[in-house]
Formats: structure tokens, sequence, C-alpha cells
């Protein structure tokens, strides 16, 4: 008998096939993350396990209220029987991602209320400016002066960007930095001494690549800055630059002093084969763990040309590549992105504190 329902029923039908393709293409590419070492597109897959978490846990959901919501009690035995394999298909895969994503929202990585009590913080803002593309001065100098950070560095910070925020004024307070060549800057309101330009991958001394290495006192206790911007692993061959830069600073580890902040645009995740060995062999530790995943790339409407504040759908779709890691002695108190500021890129906000000598 013909039923007036039918397009219903087959949009429906269209709905659960796309959905079900949807999981499986994430279920595929869990797996593939798992193995990010293995080669240039493997490691693309590493960086959006808050993606496929997210796909999979709505799909969970939708399979339980499907089960839940048929009407007769025996459809729902059946329902439930039918939907025992995927629901637990589902859950495997939920729980591969949720594993190394869970420790980032456990509030015990935060500083006790004792730590808090006796230290000053400092606080560090980071930007990656785009600056080829945006042009946003007013916005980059709104942020600076409503933080009023004590540490600022920019990357993509090409010399006009230069230009406009010195017009500004927005560096009237910051006396000591390093700045000029490399697409790179730091400037902060605490001494800098021994400050340099470094590059970390040998033999690719390009202007974009630089790092500044320096040194800050913060609660009288001497601290060394990393500031880097790696390549951005787009090809084969800027994923081996990338590796460079992390083995280096890897190799590097114990002559840039026990107290080490590493900050930039890391163009990586938290998962990736890179950072997971640079902070076991460093021993240094992602600022976001206890603060939750803050994404902060890409927003995807400056890339657009569209000057516009990102959607909410920007947001479920952008990752932590915007980093701030921190060696064991150095306390976070605080960490957040934003706001936004015409950049693909969120700038990163945090402060920091020193554990008092024991």
């Amino acid at each position: 008998m013909f039923s007036i329902f039918w397009p219903v029923k087959l949009a429906f039908g269209v709905f659960k096939f796309l959905l079900n393709l949807v999981v499986l293409a994430t279920c595929a590419l869990t797996i593939a993350a798992m193995m990010g070492d293995k080669g240039w597109l493997w490691s693309l897959t590493t960086h959006f396990r808050m993606q496929y978490l997210g796909i999979q846990a709505l799909a969970l959901l939708l399979v339980v209220l499907a089960c839940s919501l048929s009407r007769k009690d025996n459809q729902t035995a059946s329902a439930w029987t039918e939907s025992r394999l995927s629901i637990g298909f589902l859950c495997f895969f939920i729980m591969l991602n949720l594993t190394p994503i869970l420790p980032y929202y456990l509030p015990s990585s935060r500083p006790s209320v004792a730590e808090l009590k006796f230290s000053h913080p400092v606080k560090l803002m980071h930007f990656n400016l785009f600056g080829q593309i945006n042009r946003d001065t007013a916005s980059v100098a709104q942020a600076i002066t409503a933080a009023d950070p004590d540490i600022v560095d920019l990357v993509e910070y090409t010399p006009a960007w230069q230009h406009a925020l010195e017009q500004t004024g927005v560096w009237r307070r910051y006396p000591y930095r390093v700045a000029g060549k490399g697409h790179i800057a730091l400037y902060s309101k605490l001494p800098l001494q021994n400050a340099r330009l470094t590059y970390a991958a040998p033999g690719k001394q390009v202007a974009n690549q630089a790092n500044i290495i320096a040194q800050v006192s913060i609660n009288r206790q001497p601290v060394t800055i990393l500031v880097a911007h790696p390549a951005s692993p787009i090809l084969p061959s800027h994923l081996t630059w990338l590796k460079q830069s992390f083995q280096t600073w890897q190799q590097e580890r114990s002559r840039l002093g026990q107290n080490l902040l590493v900050v930039g645009d890391l163009n990586t995740s938290p998962w990736s084969k890179e950072f997971e060995s640079m902070t076991r062999n460093t021993g240094l530790r992602d600022s976001q763990l206890g603060y939750g995943i803050q994404p902060s790339w890409p927003m995807l409407l400056p890339i657009l040309g569209i000057r516009s504040t990102p959607t909410l759908m920007t947001n479920l779709l952008a990752i932590p590549i915007d980093h701030v890691l921190v060696s064991e002695r150095i306390l976070v108190f605080s960490r957040k992105t934003g706001p936004f500021v015409g950049s693909d890129h969120l700038p990163v906000t945090v402060e920091i504190g020193m554990k008092a000598d024991s």
C-alpha cells in the first residue's frame, strides 16, 4: 500500500547510511592515528581525536535513543539485541579516543590552593598573527592592552605588522624585546637575558622557521623561554622539518636549563607522535592539562576572507596547535584562548608561577 510517509522514510534511510559511513570513517581514522609515525598521511590523522570522539559519541547516543523510543516492548527488546554489537563497537572506539583526552579535564592537574597562595603569577600571551593576510592591528593591540600580559610572543610577525603595532603605542610598557627578522618576536616587561635567534631545523634557516631563546626571572628563579614556529606539515618535506625541530629541542633540553617554557604555534596537536615524544623525553607538560582542550586553529572565516567572529561550527572543527609547554617546577594558574583578532589562530594566554624552593 502506498504510504504518504515514504519521503520521510527515504530521508531517514539516507541519513542512517551517511551516519554509518561517517562513523566507520572515524573508526578507521582512529586506528590510523594510533600509527601516526608510519608516514606523512598517517600523521595527519592524529590531530582530530576530539572530532572522532564527538562523532562516535553522537552516534552512540542516537543508537541508544532509537532503541529506547521503540514503541512495543518486543520491538524494544529486538532493537537492543540487534544494536548490542553496534553499541559495543562504538564504546570501544570511544574509549580509544577518550583515553588521551580525559587527562586534560581532570582538575588534579591544576596547582593546589597552597601553591596559588605563595606564588606571584606572570602572564604570557601568544599570537599567530596570520601576518600576510590579517590586517586587524586594532584588535591585536586591544587584546594586548586588555589582557596586560607581562610577556608577549608573536609569530608570522611581518615587518608591516611590526611597524603597525609600534604605531599603536602598545609596546611602550615592554622595554625588553627581540624582534625584527625571522617573522617572530618576543616583548617583555621583565628583563630578557641571553636573547638570540636560532634555527632548529639544520639547513632550513628561512625567515619563518626561526626560534627565539631568552631567559627571564620568574619569582626570582631563572626560566628559559623558547618561542617556536616549526613548519606546518602540509607536505611530507615539511613534516620532516617539523620532526627535525622537535628532535633538536629534545637533544638540547639539558642545555636549556632546569626551568623551561616552550611557547608558539607548534603546528601539531597533543596526540601527534612528535608532541608525545617531546613531552615524554623532556619532562615538559602541556599547559592545557587540567583546563580542557582549547582549540586554536583554524578559524576558517579569515581564511575565506571574511572578517567575523568564529562560529560554533568553526570551533567544533578547530584543533589545538598553539601551545605552551612547561617544565616540572612551573605552575599553570590559568589558561585560555581568545579573543578573536582577525587571524586564523586564536591567541593563547597563560598565567604561570614557580614552585617554592623546598
